[in-house]
């Protein structure tokens, strides 16, 4: 039940963020801008709510309670951090840095916590050579991100700059570790969707890294599609835990639930 409400879900945001932005584009670019802060206000919103009541419906119990509140605490900073956005870019203060860089970075903080955290459950079936795999993977990438987006700018805008790539490349550790046990039948399909929002929200940040170094990104780039994603992929996955949890069976360990696989 808890995968077709999601899948439902998805079904219909993917392809209304799509439609949107990729319409609103061919029409003109102060439209994508338009439907891109919409859409953002809508799906944050949704995900922020969502990710309270699963915090209310699962506690704080336990580690996994604590997971579940890092989580929420990194969608929360995530939304000031858009509304922040939104009001500087209303008010065409777009001065860089911004406060809002504070709420992005602590966000990226609360996530590895979540994710390390509920990682250790499954601790079992991650041996050594799937981290060092990953970790080979991330680093041509990290240079790769810091080759492309290199900018001239003074000494703390250049530590600011260079620390998106670097918690991207970290953000990316847990999630592809979640993914893989996704595919290896160890978790089930609504939670893994935690790890591939933010393998789309990575993907999107080292997009919009990219075409901000080159002066073409603006608010409704399609780069911004697979950055609703991630909020929408997020939501759907919330969706799914709140089904669940009411059927996870508290007298067994959390990474061997028959609820989970």
């Amino acid at each position: 039940m808890e995968n077709k409400q999601s899948i439902f879900f998805l079904g219909i945001s993917l392809h209304v963020i799509v439609f949107a932005i990729i319409l609103s584009n061919m029409v003109d670019s102060s439209y994508a801008g338009f439907w891109s802060n919409s859409l953002n206000l809508v799906f944050t919103s949704i995900l922020l709510v969502v990710c309270i009541v699963n915090n209310f419906k699962m506690g704080s119990r336990g580690k996994q309670g604590k997971a579940w509140i890092f989580f929420t605490l990194a969608i929360a900073l995530w939304f000031i951090a858009e509304r922040i956005w939104t009001i500087n870019e209303l008010t065409n203060n777009d001065t860089w840095p911004s406060y809002a860089d504070l709420f992005w970075l602590g966000g990226y903080g609360f996530y590895f916590m979540f994710g390390v955290m509920y990682l250790k459950f499954f601790a079992s079936q991650i041996t050594r050579k799937n981290i060092l795999a990953i970790s080979l993977i991330v680093l041509p990438v990290l240079i790769i991100v810091f080759y492309t987006t290199e900018s001239q700018t003074d000494t703390f805008e250049r530590i600011l700059s260079a620390s998106y790539p670097i918690a991207d490349s970290l953000m990316l550790i847990p999630s592809i570790l979640g993914i893989m046990l996704f595919f290896n039948g160890r978790v089930k399909f609504s939670l893994a969707l935690l790890f591939f929002g933010m393998l789309s929200f990575v993907i999107a940040d080292y997009g919009f890294l990219y075409f901000d170094s080159i002066n073409e990104y603006y608010t409704g780039h399609l780069i911004d599609i697979p950055y609703l994603w991630a909020y929408a992929i997020f939501t759907g996955g919330i969706i799914g835990n709140l089904n669940l949890w009411s059927r996870i069976d508290k007298n067994k360990p959390f990474n061997d639930q028959d609820a989970l696989r």
